[in-house]
């Protein structure tokens, strides 16, 4: 799926009408079967960008389109049939804590199914080969008939990941799926996203606290800060000294998790917000 933003602004839906967007005027545009890096300190507005893209958020500037449709200038049913061809990953997944495994994999096929065929997988799911597929993608195959509240925290977070796989979406949307992962397991999750999406030319848009990370399991970094645009550049273009200006006052982020490889400058400079390609 190809997506657009043009001078997009967004605020929070709990925001008052006058508080300030907590994304101003970005354009950018991202092509099917892209896979993209959005990094940027806190309160950058990563979370936004993705709710916009997901079309759960009504930009209050400027134009947002999915497949050069303006999701909120289409019918309620168009729009509903456009989100269905969408995967939007929270940060922290929302698998209820007594369904088991299972049928909260397979609720990811739901935006595919009828009414009945909805219910009917829910009650009795019917694809538990594919089930099982995700989950070896993530380590996680034993774990099938296991009630969600038995999962530890990494093992939820790999869970609603595996629902991407589950899913028809064209276009996943994944916000900060490292959270509660060792390293280990984030590499694995990552590259596991990311081989998936280029085997089916899905279009891949993942927000990440781990600069890393960014860097090196992405072709295309976006960097945030202050809602604006700071970069949008190819990894191996992010530098150390865009990275210090990136995250000026916030280097404590930067460091957490740069470790030795970053030398940060005393004073950096904060970036000049620009508009996005």
């Amino acid at each position: 799926m190809d997506l657009s933003l043009d001078r997009v602004e967004g605020r929070h839906w709990a925001a008052a009408a006058q508080a300030p967007a907590a994304i101003r005027a970005i354009s950018l545009s991202i092509s099917r079967g892209e896979q993209v890096a959005v990094i940027g300190p806190s309160g950058a507005g990563k979370t936004t960008l993705l709710q916009l893209m997901a079309a759960a958020l009504k930009p209050v500037g400027g134009q947002l389109t999915l497949n050069h449709q303006d999701p909120w200038a289409i019918s309620t049913a168009a729009l509903q049939r456009l989100r269905g061809q969408l995967f939007y990953a929270p940060q922290t997944p929302p698998l209820p804590p007594r369904q088991r495994v299972i049928t909260a994999l397979t609720a990811g096929r739901l935006p595919a199914l009828s009414l009945l065929q909805s219910v009917g997988q829910l009650i009795y799911p019917r694809e538990p080969h594919e089930a099982v597929a995700a989950l070896e993608a993530f380590d996680l195959s034993e774990k099938l008939w296991d009630r969600v509240d038995r999962l530890s925290g990494g093992e939820r977070q790999r869970v609603g990941l595996a629902r991407a796989l589950m899913s028809p979406a064209s276009l996943w949307l994944v916000d900060e799926p490292l959270s509660a992962l060792d390293p280990k397991r984030a590499r694995q999750a990552i590259d596991t996203l990311n081989s998936q999406a280029r085997a089916r030319d899905v279009t891949l848009v993942v927000t990440l606290h781990q600069v890393d990370v960014a860097t090196s399991r992405f072709p295309r970094v976006i960097g945030l800060r202050d809602g604006g645009c700071a970069f949008d550049l190819p990894a191996h273009e992010v530098t150390q000294q865009r990275l210090a200006e990136l995250y000026a006052q916030h280097e404590h982020e930067l460091a957490d998790v740069a470790g030795p490889r970053f030398d940060l400058p005393t004073e950096p400079t904060p970036p000049k917000i620009v508009h996005c390609r």
